[in-house]
C-alpha cells in the first residue's frame, strides 16, 4: 500500500479576537512553516490537512474570523523576499536558497516540476 500523496498549502489567517488568534497561531507553528505572522506553509497529505482544517474551525469563529487555504504546486511558486524569506530556505531539498534564484529559474523549476522535464 502505498503512502498518500503529500501537497503544498498555503494557509492565512485574520482573527479578531486576540485569545482565537494566539490559539490558532500556536497550533499552525507545531504543524507548518511560518512566512509571515499570519500565513503558513504546510507540506501534507489529504487526511492530514482535513484534522489540519477541522483544528482551525475549532479555533476560530466563521462570524468575524476569516481563513483560507490555497493549494500551491511547490514552494518554486512562491515568490518570497525580505525579513521572511528564510522562511522558504531548505524547501526545495538541502542547500536551496530561494533567495539567490531568479524568477526565471524558480519559473522554470515550477514548469519542470508540473510536466516531468525541463521545458526552458
Amino acid at each position: 500500500m502505498t503512502a498518500p500523496q503529500k501537497h503544498w498549502y498555503l494557509i492565512a489567517y485574520d482573527v479578531r479576537d486576540e485569545r482565537r488568534l494566539r490559539r490558532v497561531h500556536y497550533y499552525l507553528r507545531k504543524q507548518a512553516t511560518a512566512v509571515q505572522k499570519s500565513v503558513f506553509i504546510i507540506h501534507t497529505d489529504p487526511g492530514h490537512l482535513s484534522e489540519v482544517e477541522d483544528a482551525l474551525r475549532d479555533r476560530t469563529d466563521p462570524r468575524v474570523d476569516d481563513l483560507r487555504l490555497y493549494a500551491i504546486p511547490g514552494p518554486a511558486a512562491v515568490w518570497a523576499a525580505g525579513a521572511q524569506a528564510r522562511a522558504f530556505n531548505g524547501l526545495y531539498g538541502p542547500g536551496a536558497d530561494t533567495g539567490t534564484h531568479g524568477i526565471g529559474a524558480r519559473l522554470r523549476h515550477w514548469v519542470k516540476g508540473l510536466i516531468g522535464r525541463d521545458a526552458a
